[in-house]
């Protein structure tokens, strides 16, 4: 993917999550390439993710080695069920706001992951997860950057590429261990998801 010349599409979101403005600087404007296509491809891609300020290696290993030194287990028991989430939780999410705007907006198009009839892969890179904390004095809430790219499967080109950060808002209670940010993150693909379907949907009328 690093080798590719990327077609670029900016879209930034505001700290609360919502679509502030999105530019497109690069290539074709129109996006000529979505209309007439009924079907898209989805693909998810965690690799080199940050978490924080951290590589996410570095986060996991320090999150189970003080879980379980808490709890035998503990620990391992975390790390399992924060991989296990993006198949579960967050990429679900954004599918089904994604496919929500793209019906909402008459574009007569669908994604899902393994669409074996579509042209294009829309691959969705997590670049960035901010898990957020719940302390006594004060609250992070999380928030996600994702890198948003349009593939044409048969070439491997792609047509363009995007940004996107968006926030989800962290439930009160729970310790800074204790505290589960999931709900918050699966808002983040949410709110990613439907950004992504609007842009869409608008450009293929």
């Amino acid at each position: 993917m690093k080798k590719l010349k990327f077609v670029a599409i900016i879209a930034f979101l505001t700290i609360a999550g919502a679509a502030s403005a999105q530019k497109i600087i690069e290539g074709d404007k129109s996006l000529s390439f979505l209309k007439g296509q009924k079907s898209f491809n989805i693909e998810y891609n965690y690799d080199d993710m940050l978490v924080g300020k951290k590589p996410e290696s570095e986060y996991l290993k320090e999150k189970v080695d003080k879980g379980n030194a808490k709890q035998p287990g503990k620990g391992d028991k975390w790390a399992e069920k924060w991989k296990n989430n993006r198949a579960s939780i967050y990429e679900p999410m954004f599918d089904e706001l994604i496919n929500k705007m793209l019906f909402k907006g008459k574009a007569n198009a669908t994604a899902s992951k393994g669409a074996k009839d579509a042209k294009y892969t829309i691959y969705v890179k997590t670049v960035m997860t901010e898990p957020g904390f719940n302390s006594v004095v004060m609250k992070q809430n999380p928030f996600c950057r994702f890198e948003i790219s349009w593939i044409e499967i048969s070439s491997g080109k792609v047509m363009a590429k995007g940004l996107i950060t968006a926030q989800g808002v962290l439930a009160s209670g729970g310790s800074d261990w204790d505290f589960d940010p999931s709900n918050a993150i699966k808002e983040c693909y949410a709110k990613a998801g439907k950004v992504v379907g609007v842009t869409m949907a608008k450009k293929m009328k």
